[in-house]
């Protein structure tokens, strides 16, 4: 047995994940545990999509309830088909080991990311808006919001800036606005989405989305 087939198979051994990569970028999470489902996946206790700046990047992780379930997982996803797309699949040890270990938040509090796993936020409940002119402020936010349910937690502020990745330049800003529950950030998401800032027809469009 050669060294990189041993390792290969350490790997599938031990992992108590999974990632499955080539998603369409409309898949949802809900998308996925369908699909797994389907094929007849066994042992698979959570399904998060990937995010890179609050935007899908055709990735989901599949955290594993045993190493056990690993390897016969992996061999069923090869045959896992989802929105018309064939999916790959390979373990992996730290999902979050795929973050970027450079990108620093000012303050943890008011910013986040969007990176990594359901984007680091609450799914179903979270909503990201972008298209907003780079010197709106939260209080242009707040005015949008207001009549919403926000969460109510001590750990982060309701609603985050979210910072332009390491040398990127925009116009626009994107927000993270939290909400209670999903009914409000469907509800958010119908009042926002496709709508010009403020109302006024020469403004930039605005993308609400909810976080799956």
């Amino acid at each position: 047995m050669s060294r990189s087939v041993y390792f290969t198979a350490e790997a599938v051994r031990e992992a108590t994940h999974i990632l499955l990569r080539g998603l369409p970028r409309a898949a949802t999470s809900r998308d996925v545990r369908r699909a797994i489902m389907q094929a007849g996946m066994k042992g698979v206790s959570d399904v998060s999509l990937y995010y890179s700046h609050f935007r899908p990047t055709g990735k989901a992780i599949l955290t594993m309830a045993l190493p056990d379930y690993t390897r016969d997982a992996i061999r069923k996803a090869h045959s896992v088909t989802i929105l018309g797309t064939k999916v790959e699949a390979e373990p992996i040890y730290r999902p979050e080991n795929m973050l970027n270990p450079e990108h620093k938040l000012a303050n943890r509090y008011l910013e986040t990311t969007g990176d990594g796993a359901s984007a680091g936020v609450a799914v179903g409940s979270t909503v990201s808006l972008c298209g907003l002119p780079g010197r709106a402020g939260v209080e242009a936010v707040q005015s949008m919001v207001k009549g919403f349910e926000l969460v109510k937690t001590q750990d982060f502020a309701a609603i985050q800036r979210v910072p332009l990745p390491e040398k990127k330049f925009s116009m626009i800003t994107r927000w993270c606005i939290h909400l209670e529950s999903e009914s409000e950030a469907q509800r958010l998401v119908r009042k926002l989405h496709m709508t010009p800032y403020k109302g006024k027809e020469e403004a930039p469009i605005m993308r609400a989305e909810i976080i799956y």
